[in-house]
């Protein structure tokens, strides 16, 4: 009897551990489903917060390009003292604006100038082939907004001063420059850094988040040391285009560079620029349509980026790096 009453609770005992089993899977494949989810959820948030956080940058980067060229075009543009054209000797340009407490900003770099360009404090004196341009800004309500660009080519042909060798050169002293121990040597925040433009961009076909493949235009040194190789790649955001209009509004890029890369390692850069076609307004002080409504309907030229342009930025924060190979 009592044989059998073991047998019988062993039984029970089998019976209630097979109807648990099932119970157990199914919390277990819950728990695994829920930390599996709770990881996407993570994931996702990632992504999320990473793409925030570049969309933030992005809009930043646009309103400082907005800060720095207001609404175009209610405000007269600056006249030059000097015409366009080729001479002999330096000259003196003289810039002048007939609206009432107008700023004027000017460039000689090829870029469009931006109320973050030097600003006009008097006579500029061209001693080099250059090209001159600039906007008036208007400083009061009333006069709000910014001028058309005003361009000018001035080549000069006047011989280059030649100055007598001395007798016993001394010799060219290479700059000292502090290696670490782990043989690598610092890049200061703010070195200039030479680029140029490897392909070509048109504020026709341009968008904003377009990268511009860009790459080192001389080698790169730190004292006598080439960090960066010329050729080097670098790249540029597109963030603002305006495409040409009626009123003969020209179109714009304006653009960011971020970063060159050399070999593995990011340098992050800083700068960016505009570039603005030619205006071709009915009025070029007031885009008043004097000859009909034709000429209202006329579009400016859009603006262009050619390769090979040079454009120079800066070293964004002191970066360590190994000697080029």
């Amino acid at each position: 009897m009592r044989t059998l009453l073991v047998i019988v609770m062993l039984a029970v005992s089998a019976s209630y551990a097979q109807a648990q089993d099932p119970g157990q899977m199914a919390a277990q494949q819950a728990a695994q489903q829920a930390t599996q989810q709770a990881n996407q959820d993570a994931q996702q948030a990632m992504q999320m917060s990473q793409q925030a956080a570049l969309t933030a940058a992005q809009q930043a980067q646009m309103a400082q390009a907005a800060a720095a060229t207001p609404p175009c075009c209610a405000i007269a543009k600056p006249k030059f003292s000097v015409k366009a054209g080729s001479y002999a000797s330096p000259v003196t340009v003289k810039l002048t604006d007939k609206t009432r407490g107008a700023i004027i900003y000017y460039t000689t770099d090829g870029w469009t100038p931006t109320a973050a360009s030097n600003r006009y404090l008097g006579p500029i004196t061209i001693s080099s082939t250059t090209t001159l341009q600039a906007i008036a800004v208007g400083p009061y309500y009333a006069y709000s907004g910014r001028s058309f660009v005003v361009s000018a080519q001035y080549n000069i042909n006047s011989p280059a001063a030649t100055l007598p060798a001395p007798a016993n050169p001394p010799a060219a002293a290479e700059a000292a420059t502090e290696v670490s121990p782990d043989g690598k040597v610092t890049l200061a925040q703010g070195t200039p850094v030479p680029l140029i433009f490897g392909a070509d961009v048109n504020s026709k076909t341009a968008s904003v988040g377009d990268l511009i493949p860009l790459a080192l235009s001389d080698d790169l040194k730190v004292g006598n040391v080439v960090v960066a190789r010329k050729g080097s790649a670098a790249a540029a955001l597109v963030i603002q285009v305006d495409k040409t209009g009626a009123g003969g509004a020209p179109g714009d890029i304006t653009f960011q560079v971020n970063s060159l890369t050399v070999n593995g390692s990011v340098i992050q850069l800083s700068g960016f620029a505009t570039k603005e076609g030619e205006a071709k307004p009915p009025n070029a002080a007031f885009l008043i349509p004097v000859v009909g409504p034709l000429t209202v309907l006329k579009h400016g030229a859009d603006a262009e980026i050619k390769k090979g342009t040079p454009f120079t930025a800066f070293v964004n924060a002191d970066t360590a790096l190994s000697p080029a190979k």
